[in-house]
């Protein structure tokens, strides 16, 4: 049975059980800042298990998740893995271990002999051991096992977390037949959250105890095909198939283990990859794109010992784009297929300009290693410490046995605790998440006692009637806000956008029989909309009947924004093509932010051809409209998600004229006319593959326009021209300043020619070699160069050069140059690298010539003596 018709077996049985099939949800946390990547099925219903949200009581899903933490061990065992799916069925509330056992067995022995399963259960669960019984197996065949192995999360009784927990019952298949025998794999794990864990230990019961499952296609398709490992199956046989036939070509010996571990790793990381950047993740230095990176990375190095190809051969990228190839191929007959397929272009375009960065980087990075060995030889010592071999391993991409192998070469070792320890120290950073905070928002448990579920009613009206639900301050809930006290105010219905998906939020006014407070801003908080709110005159209390009004000037200036977000979206992708995807936003006042997934920048008419399409849909005046549909329906239909945006099952589809089509619950214009003037004043890169927008709608577009036809106007008085021949006095002015730098330049080598004679005359004669050492007055690093370039021609045998000067007291600008013969035995670029450092800085070069550069201008007489010395040894052996 192919894994294809396991996954579909596994969702056909429990939708046939009453569960919605829901989609696998993305990779990256759809809302969720607490975790990096999707890594279990149970995460897309996270609300679900809280209470959050009702409208589901029981799904089954095929989730793609991603997990991180053991990938030391990926290759080297039959079913570790990053990439993999995970089945599952799951309950909030509704049924509990009867079904969940009951079902689990059923659809199992349908695959499997069941001589060939056996099962664990927590230790004190007599619940579940008297329904495997019940079911029919042998108690030989149920072993009860402690907390440390089955409960969720482990040792939660005695080490905690608080909250949720309960026991879990999981079920193993044994070839042999045997239990707890050396071929036993667990195959499926029920989780039974029953109990509310409190801050004294004690178990108490939930109310309505809840059902997570998880079970790998991977491990599930390596039983039932009766394989030893994940990689035999026909998940990854296609991915090995190419692995195996770059390996022969290069006559490797597939036997070897080390060799076969290395091309699982491979299969197993391109395979994440090819997910990752098929859902718009693109490689950065920060959180999920640090991860992809790595990825890439470590593929590269492993590729060597897999495939036997040299790191900086050209050959590697043809490699990696057949296995990102193999990959589509394996999940051809997947659900994913068409995502995969759509992305294939971006997938090569990521992987091959990734790889051959990385190949620049290391190439980089070994120089680096070269001055900072010099450096630690220079202080007599002989380990490198750890967390500067990281830093090379973390900004270039340098791997710790590289590292360690240069270092070996030159009699060194390197730090390999604390490598590890800064290594530890980037990851948790990298797992860092953004949290919630300021002013009355701080709140991890804000919830009113009454079960208030505000509506929002802004789409329809600016103005309306409510009633105060409560009142935060100073982190409790309080009954009465006096006048100039600064408060949240949640209320029954409110008019009020709550600053989300880019949008800022709404600002106004609520007057109550008493008093009267302006509205500052407006968040969602949990499930609260709460209202940033200063009393302005007399008193709010809880229960007062309010007359809610919102700033229509300043929400429609946020609608030009918002719908011009969607335009520009649509121009982006019309000129940049259909891969170009949103990677966040703000939408304020009359201005946009707008970042997107980019392998490359916006040139300049490119710029303007976007900014032209937003400007021509404003002049056509196309409508907007709004619709409420089933989220599987708005993604058939074509309307864009936002990439790691939370959905729910209902959503909210702007679509505008005929070619924009987006999931979104901002507000809006009525047509595109009401935008006015769209005007792109910033486009840069904040990240690798992530470039932003900044643009001004309406008013203060024209704005502008105006101020920019002022200062050209301006410009024009001053160069004494008509402004249509501005552009033509600037080209004469820029035409007088390169003369004159040229001029300047003549006479700076006119004067280094003259200061090379003397210095030549005056070079010092070490064992028949001129050693010439210089700190030149009023220089930078090119009169250096020039200066340096003369004393080359004007000493007649073999001579060493070493100039430098100061620039502004905190700027040190370096050359080196070796002359004659001596090059075979002196290199200034290596000569360079040993003295930097003495001045806080680095360079290299060639072996005639070098040049660098350091922040301690006191420390260049040592610079000097250093050289001296250098040279005086070179000169010796």
């Amino acid at each position: 049975m192919t894994s294809n018709e396991l996954r579909e077996r596994f969702l056909a049985f429990f939708k046939a059980k009453d569960h919605p099939v829901i989609p696998s949800d993305s990779l990256i946390p759809s809302g969720d800042p607490t975790v990096l990547f999707t890594s279990a099925g149970m995460n897309q219903f996270k609300d679900y298990f809280l209470g959050k949200r009702t409208d589901l009581k029981r799904a089954a899903s095929c989730q793609k998740c991603l997990r991180t933490g053991d990938l030391e061990k990926v290759g080297k065992t039959p079913s570790h893995h990053s990439f993999f799916e995970m089945l599952g069925n799951f309950s909030f509330g509704d049924y509990f271990k009867r079904e969940a056992i009951t079902w689990g067995w059923e659809f199992l022995t349908g695959l499997l002999p069941e001589k060939k399963l056996w099962v664990s259960i927590y230790e004190e669960d007599d619940d579940a051991f008297a329904l495997w019984r019940k079911i029919g197996l042998p108690e030989s065949r149920i072993k009860r096992f402690g907390q440390a192995d089955n409960f969720w999360p482990a040792n939660a009784p005695t080490e905690g977390p608080n909250g949720p927990c309960g026991p879990c019952s999981e079920i193993y298949y044994d070839p042999d037949g045997k239990v707890q025998g050396s071929k036993s794999v667990e195959v499926w794990n029920l989780v039974f959250t029953q109990y509310d864990r409190q801050p004294d230990g004690t178990l108490k019961p939930l109310p309505k105890p809840n059902i997570d499952t998880g079970m790998g296609l991977e491990r599930l398709a390596a039983v039932v095909q009766g394989v030893e490992t994940d990689y035999e199956t026909d998940l990854f046989q296609p991915i090995i198939d190419t692995v195996s036939r770059f390996a022969r070509a290069k006559k490797v010996n597939l036997g070897n283990p080390t060799v076969m571990a290395a091309q699982r790793t491979v299969a197993d990381h391109i395979r994440a990859i090819v997910f990752l950047v098929s859902e718009g993740l693109i490689p950065s230095n920060e959180k999920q794109g640090y991860v992809l990176r790595m990825l890439i990375r470590r593929t590269s190095m492993r590729m060597q010992e897999a495939l036997d190809i040299g790191f900086y051969r050209n050959d590697l990228v043809s490699a990696a784009l057949d296995l990102a190839t193999s990959v589509e191929m394996a999940m051809g007959q997947s659900p994913y297929a068409p995502g995969l397929f759509a992305k294939h272009e971006v997938v090569r375009q990521v992987l091959s300009k990734e790889i051959m960065q990385f190949q620049g980087t290391v190439r980089t990075a070994v120089d680096r290693l070269g001055t900072l060995i010099a450096r630690v030889r220079q202080a007599n010592q002989t380990v490198i410490p750890g967390k500067e071999a990281f830093e090379l391993y973390d900004t270039y991409g340098l791997p710790f046995e590289l590292t360690q192998d240069l270092a070996s070469e030159r009699g060194l070792t390197v730090d390999r605790t604390g490598f590890d320890a800064a290594r530890q120290q980037q990851q948790e950073r990298s797992r860092a998440g953004s949290q919630f905070g300021g002013d009355v928002f701080i709140a991890p448990t804000l919830k009113l006692s009454d079960d208030v579920k505000p509506e929002f009613i802004g789409y329809q009206a600016l103005q309306a009637e409510a009633r105060v639900k409560g009142i935060w301050h100073n982190n409790q809930w309080i009954q009465q806000a006096k006048t100039g006290e600064e408060v949240g105010i949640v209320l029954d219905r409110s008019p009020f956008y709550g600053e989300s998906g880019g949008q800022i939020g709404d600002q106004g006014l609520i007057e109550s029989p008493k008093g009267a407070a302006e509205i500052l801003d407006t968040k969602w908080v949990d499930e609260l909309l709460v209202h940033r709110a200063r009393v302005k005159q007399g008193t709010v209390s809880v229960n007062d009947p309010v007359r809610t009004t919102v700033d229509a000037e300043r929400r429609l200036k946020v609608a030009r924004s918002h719908t011009a977000a969607h335009v520009l979206h649509w121009a982006l992708r019309t000129v940049l093509g259909p891969e170009t995807v949103q990677a966040g936003s703000l939408v304020e006042l009359e201005r946009v932010r707008f970042d997107f997934s980019s392998l490359s920048g916006l040139h300049e008419e490119q710029q303007a051809k976007v900014e032209q399409l937003v400007n021509e849909r404003a002049r056509c005046a196309d409508d907007v409209k709004t619709t409420t549909m089933g989220l599987e329906d708005a993604k058939h239909m074509g309307a864009l998600a936002l990439f790691g945006e939370k959905y729910g099952r209902q959503v909210r589809v702007v679509s505008i004229g005929d070619y924009s089509k987006e999931l979104c619950g901002g507000t809006h214009l009525s047509h595109t006319g009401l935008m006015g003037s769209f005007r792109i004043v910033a486009e840069s890169s904040i990240a690798a593959g992530t470039r932003r927008i900044e643009a001004l709608v309406g008013e203060a577009a024209q704005a502008r326009q105006h101020q920019e036809q002022r200062l050209l106007a301006e410009a024009a008085r001053r160069l004494s021209r008509p402004p249509q021949e501005l552009l033509g006095g600037l080209e004469e002015l820029l035409s007088q300043l390169k003369r004159s730098e040229q001029q300047r330049k003549a006479v700076q080598a006119e004067l280094a020619t003259v200061e090379a004679k003397r210095l030549t005359a005056e070079a010092k004669q070490i064992q028949g070699v001129a050693f010439i050492a210089a700190n030149v007055k009023q220089a930078d690093r090119e009169v250096l160069a020039v200066m340096a370039d003369a004393l080359r021609h004007s000493l007649k045998g073999d001579g060493v050069v070493v100039l430098a000067a100061s620039e502004g007291g905190s700027k040190v600008s370096l050359v080196v140059a070796v002359t004659g013969a001596l090059v075979k035995h002196l290199s200034a670029g290596e000569l360079l690298k040993a003295v930097a450092p003495l001045v806080q800085g680095s360079g290299g070069g060639r072996p005639e010539f070098a040049q660098g550069g350091g922040k301690d201008p006191s420390k260049i007489p040592d610079v000097f003596k250093r050289a001296e010395e250098i040279v005086r040894q070179t000169l010796r052996t």
